[in-house]
């Protein structure tokens, strides 16, 4: 059967479900559930190829989108004001590594100070209000609201009743551990935290000697990474400046130049930041546009996509349970070169001194000070790998593992994990640290995914507790279950390089473990924001 043919026998079949729906519904299972009956499938041509009937995701047709309620009464959302362009400079700064051909040079602004981010209450009110009219009324008006009814899932979690209650996370900050982060997207306009933050990957421009001798530099292993420079018509661009290592200056400066470009690179490695400073080891890429993995690089190259959908399910203005939580931008591929985000890489067990012990625990404490919540929705390694690596440093690095633990944090940040899309009995070796470390008992939150009621068929499960569970200390287990089947943002939606699509609420629909996570950290800033002052996070 050729891919027509195909395409037309679904489309002939799905019709006949869109119809049937609405009927069974009629017939005993009418309510929330039942809303997806409304919607049609859209098919798409590589997914008949190959067979991918259970990818389908639901989007409106226009004959079936239920009727929108009326304008809202504030005026249109103002245009975000954006920094003035940077000034290509005549020629590079000369150096003794390698630089990229055909590249565009810059050189920084005097001034990096970045738009302020914050929102009067006024502000923030409006704002709200335009993508949620109902905000604040009663959870029957809200449950009824255009906005509510197309996001899948709150109802499950009585979220209408957290928004009569004027609750959005407000002022809870919210950590997002993924492949990058959109932060041009409306979905997080002005709420996203400039500070402790990173988004840039920096590119290795030298290699450990394992035999503890100083790092030799390698300058030549440089040249390999401008690859994408040399496409025609990349538009490699280099921006420099002299930071003197200063990590948090050129994450600064690379937020200003995305602010400027309203946009992220069209193509990936293209991009460059160099630490004039540091010569080799000062170069930093950007996160290309359209999101995927490039796996042909070394490290593994991560795009803003999945990091975007995300944030969007914790605290986008539309699609987010917390739609006033702030958000934290972490570059996943960074966090594992500086072992932050999960102890036990290679280059943190070649015996190194106490010194750096002391130094990489002060280095977590600093990490986990920029957030309340933090969403780790990323794989998990081998089990018996990381239980060996966890033995490891408990004995050789005590001082990073209780860092790390937040043993001795007064007040402690809750991490959330996703529990992985494997059908396993147990969540993921860093999901379910709970039941091999008492030390995180209590803030550290492993999620399933659900759909329809019922656990996920990919989602792994919670698992038995250890034998020295104190439920009264840690609760009834550290792990639970969440909406997993819901609308995201689409990634990298820029009305400014979309104006056909500026109104227009677009979105994905994806499921899995890796949503079902950032559904819980959102739920906890909603309670965070409710207890303010009163319950500490961990309680």
């Amino acid at each position: 059967m050729d891919s027509e043919a195909k395409n037309r026998a679904c489309r002939a079949v799905l019709t006949l479900a869109v119809f049937l729906l609405p009927a069974a519904g009629a017939a005993g299972e009418q309510g929330p559930q039942r809303r997806d009956a409304l919607f049609e499938f859209e098919l798409h041509e590589q997914w008949l190829e190959d067979y991918s009937f259970h990818s389908l995701w639901l989007s409106p047709p226009k004959s079936l989108v239920p009727t929108p309620p009326a304008p809202s009464p504030y005026p249109a959302l103002p245009p975000e004001p954006v920094p003035a362009p940077l000034t290509p400079a005549p020629g590079p700064t000369p150096g003794d590594t390698p630089l990229p051909e055909h590249a565009t040079y810059y050189r920084p602004p005097a001034d990096l100070v970045l738009p302020d981010e914050r929102l009067t209450d006024e502000a923030f009110r409006e704002r709200l209000s335009h993508y949620l009219p109902s905000f604040g009324g009663t959870p029957e008006q809200i449950l009824n609201d255009f906005k509510f009814q197309q996001v899948y899932g709150w109802d499950g979690i009585n979220a209408e009743r957290a928004y009569a209650r004027g609750l959005s996370g407000r002022g809870v900050r919210i950590g997002i551990v993924d492949t990058g982060v959109d932060i041009l997207h409306p979905e997080f306009a002005k709420r996203v935290q400039r500070r402790g933050t990173f988004m840039l990957l920096k590119i290795p421009g030298e290699t450990y000697a394992y035999n503890g001798e100083p790092p030799e530099v390698l300058p030549e292993h440089l040249s390999l990474r401008f690859s994408g420079c040399r496409e025609e018509g990349a538009g490699c661009r280099v921006f420099e400046i002299d930071a003197s290592g200063d990590r948090a200056l050129i994450e600064r400066y690379a937020h200003r130049i995305l602010e400027s470009e309203r946009r992220f690179p069209d193509k990936y490695r293209t991009w460059f930041i160099r630490d004039l400073s540091r010569d080799a080891a000062g170069w930093y890429a950007f996160p290309g546009q359209y999101g995927g993995i490039d796996w042909s690089e070394d490290p593994i190259v991560e795009y803003p996509d999945h990091g975007t959908l995300v944030a969007s399910v914790a605290a986008g203005w539309r699609y987010g349970i917390a739609p006033g939580a702030t958000i934290r931008p972490l570059l996943e591929a960074e966090a594992r070169e500086w072992s932050i985000l999960f102890p036990g890489n290679a280059h943190l067990t070649r015996g190194r001194g106490t010194r750096d012990d002391a130094s990489r625990a002060q280095e977590y404490r600093d990490f986990l000070s920029h957030s309340d919540i933090i969403n780790y929705s990323v794989g998990s390694s081998d089990y018996d790998d990381q239980v060996h690596r966890e033995a490891r440093l408990r004995k050789e690095f005590p001082t990073y593992w209780a860092a790390f633990t937040q043993r001795d944090a007064p007040e402690k940040t809750i991490e959330v994990w996703a529990a992985d899309n494997q059908s396993r009995d147990r969540p993921g070796s860093q999901a379910s640290l709970p039941a091999r470390e008492p030390a995180v008992r209590g803030h550290w939150l492993a999620v399933a995914a659900a759909e329809q009621g019922q656990i996920s068929a990919i989602s792994n499960r919670c698992g038995i507790l250890p034998d020295d569970w104190n439920p009264q200390a840690h609760g009834r287990h550290y792990c639970l279950t969440a909406p997993g089947q819901l609308r995201v943002a689409y990634p990298n939606f820029n009305p400014a390089t979309d104006p056909d699509d500026a109104d227009v609420s677009f979105h994905w629909g994806r499921s899995g473990t890796s949503l079902s996570a950032p559904l819980v950290a959102g739920g906890i800033a909603l309670v965070m924001e409710r207890f303010r002052g009163q319950l500490s996070n961990r309680e």
